[in-house]
């Protein structure tokens, strides 16, 4: 795991988009990994125009606003035109959908595209497991030019256990499927994974959700597919940080 994330641990701190802590979020752990009250609160989403070169994912029981300023970076600064799909959940807004029906969802409507467009598939949390899931199960490799997950549980993450514990297992099974020892990880990682199909999975060693070894690739080889550690990034600041935008839109356009 040193290997991992500590060589890429250089970087140093990251430049984060200045949003106001209020109540719970004043304290820091709470709002680097919980990230701001915006993220739970139903909103308009983005829309596919005629072209899409990124489709966004965001994580569990979150809305669209999670994603709002990875996307905007990557539009404004690497001209790509990004999407957040509505793939349903409590109250068409909020990611609360198991995996599965998310992951078919995905598949479907990249399947919809039409044939010249292969958008890449940026993830966040829970949602980087259902674009992989998407690949995976649901038969769009051919549809997608390459993975990015952000945070995203690809061994589980026993923080999922605490999520139940809150009482989240209430309104949604996804927080099972997060669990070291679910199916829906374990299955995925019994799948080949496609072997032209780039993947990277980004950690953290400041996400406490989402540790760098639960959300690093358990196949990855270096190369095609990559596991990539930062620091100083908590667990939703993984997509509200100017520098991971920088390297997802580097990693997107080379």
């Amino acid at each position: 795991m040193s290997r991992l994330v500590a060589r890429s641990e250089r970087l140093g701190r990251s430049s984060t988009a200045a949003v106001p802590a209020r109540g719970l979020s004043r304290l820091r752990v709470v709002h680097r990994n919980l990230g701001p009250a915006v993220n739970f609160v139903p909103s308009r989403r983005w829309q596919p125009g005629s072209n899409v070169d990124v489709l966004l994912v965001q994580g569990f029981a979150t809305g669209p606003l999670t994603l709002d300023v990875l996307a905007r970076a990557l539009t404004e600064e690497f001209e790509l035109d990004c999407c957040v799909p509505r793939l349903g959940g409590m109250l068409g807004y909020l990611q609360t959908r198991e995996v599965r029906h998310s992951g078919q969802q995905l598949a479907e409507l990249l399947h919809s595209l039409p044939s010249n467009q292969r958008p890449w598939l940026v993830g966040h949390s829970m949602g980087g497991i259902i674009a992989r899931d998407a690949v995976q199960r649901g038969g769009a490799a051919d549809k997608v030019a390459g993975v990015v997950t952000l945070g995203s549980p690809h061994r589980g993450t026993p923080v999922a256990l605490a999520g139940l514990l809150l009482g989240l297992g209430l309104i949604s099974r996804a927080p099972r499927q997060m669990l070291p020892w679910a199916r829906a990880v374990r299955d995925l990682n019994a799948l080949p994974w496609p072997a032209e199909l780039p993947i990277t999975a980004i950690v953290s060693s400041s996400d406490v959700l989402c540790p760098p070894w639960f959300g690093s690739l358990p196949f990855a080889d270096g190369c095609r597919f990559v596991n990539q550690g930062f620091a100083g990034h908590g667990h939703t600041e993984l997509v509200r940080s100017q520098e991971i935008a920088a390297y997802v839109g580097r990693l997107i356009t080379s």
